[in-house]
């Protein structure tokens, strides 16, 4: 592992991996490999076709496109110019990707427009197909720029939810991606590692997964798809002999439960974003004997990681966060940002080499959040965060000071969700809750609505969870809507939570309420059903309501897909479920599927049977017994 160097730029640390071993493998994906050297040259190419567009130091360039080594070569040309990439999820609602393209104001969008067609012809004076631009750069020389970039320049802006109700731009210099992975104390890199790259490019694990491989000579190995399933992992591990991945708690707890053989590969689990279970580890450690697992915590502020905990245990409490990671600080601060004793609870907040330049576009933001401590005498980020730092130096994390959740490892500002629902005329209040538990897979969000006046009730709640998804990403959409004449109060006058939360324990999701009554049939039907109901958590699941607006999740899809698959049934890909979401319209997919693969069997036996009809008419032939 190289030592930290914090005058290094990204593409920088990566030129001196490239020169120590330019023929060895840095990515591979689909079948195919890509060198240290290709991913340099054709990078070098690439920034100089950006400087002819007229991209400068200091700029920013948005990505809308998907993990690949396309999408690899296309950051490092970024960052050769010296200017900045923001990854965009094209699977947020085109409202929202506006709305982030408006903030960041790219000089240049480069992406695939059958992605997100409505941006694409949106920002058509600025937009340049991913295929194109790396085509019109083989006309540039393969020779490096000069230098273009400071350690201390922005690298990338990753929009996170926002608790002013809009995504806020967290901007992340060099410095900051260096330190990650440069000479660090919580995994190990080497490059004979094999890291897999699952994140999507708009979450800050994919920095760690994309530059814990190419800063250290390692190799990174590419889950293809916008929407892998649990094989799809499995089998990207043992195809690429992956060494090192990092889940999310709930992706780590769902391949635990379903696909633990197909973690055996594995040297090194990283696992975190949220509450991790100890029965799920415990499990795994005992199935991968020769795995070592880390329980990661840090904000996208502090670039991926801030903390991390090495499992050499097993235990039953809640685990631990552990201790910062090298080139990092943490301190647990009350309310006039002094430190506490030993043991004692406050706020978490941390710094080091890792932190953010602060929020794009948001000054007052950044003075609040990114604050220089005197009692501690240097920069820190305010995480919001709860916890306490036990006597050997170990820190526990304890809960949240404001309403912000993690679900699925997204991290959700419920005041953003609650200001989208006021933007509805049909809405005059509203307050989003939390309920369920996270290792137990089954969180969610409950929205409670006191409608205006000349609203319709039932249509409220039949309308609100499309409506929301045209402005929010799926994962922020509350799986339920109740409407309440008025929202309870604390003493103090503040919306009591707490009895929201508790109506939840007995209430059933309202769309399902509200939906037909019809029940799910019998058959192929009556399985789907049940087994939705086993992955939603209901006891009664009706035939045609989605499988989002029941409380289904990305990750409870996963689920459900990996069940399925396990009943014999005609395959099914992970997005065909998104295309079939009802039970109703899922189990006239498999009927369909299941007669298809009977009716080929037929033919294939008929076949079978003319081909012994045939040899045997052949070998009558040869005996002199033909007819």
């Amino acid at each position: 592992m190289p030592a930290f160097n914090r005058d290094a730029t990204v593409h920088g640390a990566f030129a001196r991996r490239t020169f120590a071993a330019p023929f060895a493998i840095a990515i591979a994906e689909a079948g195919a490999t890509h060198s240290y050297d290709a991913l340099e040259r054709r990078s070098n190419r690439l920034a100089r076709y950006l400087e002819a567009r007229g991209i400068r130091r200091g700029e920013r360039v948005a990505l809308l496109t998907q993990r690949s080594a396309d999408t690899v070569v296309a950051m490092l040309a970024i960052l050769k110019v010296g200017a900045a990439f923001v990854p965009l999820d094209p699977a947020y609602p085109p409202a929202r990707l506006a709305g982030m393209l408006h903030d960041a104001a790219p000089a240049l969008v480069i992406g695939r427009a059958a992605l997100a067609p409505d941006i694409a012809e949106a920002a058509v004076d600025r937009f340049v197909e991913q295929a194109s631009a790396l085509a019109a750069a083989d006309a540039f020389p393969a020779e490096a720029l000069p230098e273009r970039a400071e350690a201390g320049d922005p690298a990338y802006v990753m929009y996170t939810s926002g608790s002013t109700g809009r995504p806020k731009g967290v901007v992340v210099p060099h410095r900051a991606i260096v330190r990650l992975v440069s000479e660090q104390n919580y995994a190990r890199f080497a490059p004979d590692e094999v890291i897999l790259h699952l994140a999507p490019l708009a979450f800050d694990a994919s920095t760690f997964e994309i530059w814990g491989a190419l800063l250290n000579g390692a190799r990174l190995a590419v889950v293809p798809g916008a929407q892998p399933s649990l094989d799809d992992i499995v089998g990207a591990v043992a195809a690429h002999g992956v060494t090192t991945a990092w889940f999310t708690a709930g992706l780590f707890h769902l391949l635990v439960d379903q696909r633990l053989e197909g973690l055996r590969p594995l040297r090194q689990i990283l696992t975190g974003g949220d509450v991790v279970s100890p029965t799920h580890v415990r499990r795994a450690r005992q199935a991968l004997p020769g795995c070592r697992f880390v329980n990661g915590y840090g904000p996208t502020e502090n670039t991926t990681f801030s903390t991390c905990h090495p499992i050499e245990t097993d235990e039953d409490r809640p685990l631990p966060i552990g201790r910062p990671i090298a080139h990092s600080t943490a301190h647990v601060l009350d309310e006039e940002l002094r430190p506490v004793a030993a043991g004692e609870t406050g706020q978490l907040c941390v710094g080091g080499e890792g932190l953010a330049i602060g929020y794009l576009n948001a000054p007052e933001l950044t003075a609040g959040k990114f604050r220089f401590v005197p009692s501690v005498g240097e920069r820190l980020y305010l995480t919001g965060d709860v916890a306490r730092c036990r006597p050997d130096g170990v820190y526990e994390f304890l809960g949240r000071m404001d309403q912000q959740v993690k679900i699925d490892g997204k991290r959700i500002e419920i005041e953003e969700i609650e200001t989208a629902l006021r933007n509805e005329p049909d809405v005059a209040d509203v307050a989003v809750v939390a309920c369920g538990d996270t290792a137990a897979g089954n969180k969610r969000l409950l929205a409670f609505m006191k409608p205006a006046p000349q609203a319709s009730h039932e249509g409220l709640v039949r309308t609100m969870g499309e409506r929301l998804r045209r402005v929010l990403p799926a994962y922020m959409v509350p799986s339920g809507f109740h409407v309440v004449d008025a929202l309870p109060l604390t003493a103090n006058g503040k919306i009591d939570r707490a009895q929201l939360a508790a109506l939840t324990v007995t209430a059933p999701p309202v769309a399902a309420s509200l939906a037909p009554v019809a029940a799910p049939g019998t058959g192929i039907e009556a399985t789907v059903a049940r087994i939705w109901g086993e992955v939603l958590g209901l006891s009664h699941v009706p035939r045609d309501v989605s499988f989002f607006e029941l409380g289904g999740t990305s990750l409870r899809l996963m689920s459900l897909h990996a069940r399925l698959g396990g009943l014999g049934w005609s395959p099914l890909t992970l997005v065909e479920l998104f295309d079939h979401p009802t039970v109703a319209s899922l189990a006239a997919r498999l009927e369909a599927g299941s007669a298809s693969d009977a009716r080929l069997d037929v033919e294939a036996a008929a076949r079978a049977g003319s081909r012994q009809a045939a040899l045997r008419r052949l070998r009558d032939t040869r005996l002199g017994r033909a007819s």
